[in-house]
């Protein structure tokens, strides 16, 4: 979090008040204009730009923040290892849940802030590694570690403990249905997923360890799709699963595999308004797309520094008009893309 000084003398009363004026705000770093796949084929997916650190949101220090920089030392508002990545409904503030920070960073846009949430003063996150969002901006997020799940408001300083009882031994991934107010949690310890009401009780539990239809072998990250169901990543079947919100199968989809279309490492899942299902594949490094029944229809990727490169991806997020965010973990950043197919 940003340091604040406990006093200052009335002579830089003046300063203030013009250190603090409204700024405007950038937009994402201008990028090459890469496009997916490559002509003669009609494209679906262009590259958009890259966030690293507060500049690149247009969020520069305030005065506050330079005169404490000036006499304590410059703080640090850049990604270290995002492990993923969140948004408000009008993209106005962003969320990263990074381990190597110890914290959630949050990004706004719309008041020019930057924040390192934590639990507590002198407190850290271990492992934060999942985020999920609400309509209103209130923010959930795992820690893998210590069996925790936290949440904030949208304006929130510090992350609260949301309480679940003794229900939890590993949460992962997280999702949350505005409808029906209901929060997802993959318990990678459990072997389930288990459902929570608002207030944190305990409403639903299903799955269980195996490899059939409906079992789960380390869920991890988690969506809710436009149809009102549960997208499930389960890691070590090199799967995605669908369920019904009752737990009940739907569709799986992807096998083990090193060619597009099979799953090495599947982490981040999620999809878009035309029911897409977007897969990191961390192993391959890629960005793998498919249709609605699970028929792959484009894999972008490698690893690399360079735009469409990736070092180990984990988590991913899709807005509603269908820009799509990767935490690129090892390069320290976020990538953005857009989905421009013809159905677009």
């Amino acid at each position: 979090m940003r340091r604040t000084l406990p006093y200052i003398t009335a002579t830089l009363l003046p300063l203030l008040v013009t250190g603090c004026a409204v700024r405007d705000v950038a937009p994402v770093q201008a990028a090459a204009g890469s496009i997916w796949p490559d002509p003669p084929d009609a494209p679906r997916i262009e590259y958009v730009g890259e966030y690293r650190r507060a500049a690149d949101f247009g969020i520069r220090p305030g005065f506050w923040d330079r005169l404490t920089d000036l006499i304590a030392g410059a703080s640090d508002d850049g990604m270290v290892r995002p492990m993923d990545v969140a948004a408000t409904e009008d993209g106005s503030i962003i969320f990263i849940a990074d381990p190597d920070a110890g914290c959630v960073h949050r990004y706004d846009r719309r008041r020019g802030r930057y924040d390192c949430l934590v639990p507590g003063k002198n407190q850290v996150l271990v492992s934060p590694v999942s985020l999920a969002i609400a309509a209103d901006g209130r923010l959930y997020v795992s820690d893998s570690q210590l069996g925790r799940i936290f949440t904030a408001g949208v304006d929130g300083n510090r992350l609260e403990a949301f309480e679940t009882g003794p229900a939890l031994q590993q949460p992962t991934g997280l999702a949350w249905d505005e409808t029906s107010r209901r929060l997802f949690v993959a318990d990678t310890g459990s072997q389930s997923i288990k459902v929570f009401a608002a207030d944190g009780t305990l409403l639903r539990e299903f799955g269980r360890r195996g490899a059939g239809p409906g079992e789960l072998n380390y869920a991890t990250y988690l969506w809710v799709d436009g149809r009102g169901q549960l997208l499930v990543t389960d890691s070590l079947n090199f799967r995605i699963q669908r369920f019904e919100f009752d737990g009940s199968f739907v569709q799986l989809f992807g096998k083990h595999g090193d060619i597009p279309g099979h799953l090495a490492r599947p982490k981040g899942v999620a999809s878009d308004g035309f029911g897409h299902v977007y897969v990191i594949d961390g192993l391959h490094s890629a960005l793998q797309i498919f249709s609605p029944g699970g028929e792959l229809l484009l894999s972008i990727g490698e690893r690399g520094q360079a735009a469409g490169q990736f070092w180990l991806p984990n988590g991913l997020f899709v807005s509603r008009d269908n820009v799509i965010y990767v935490a690129d973990s090892y390069n320290k950043r976020i990538q953005v893309f857009r989905y421009i197919g013809a159905d677009s």
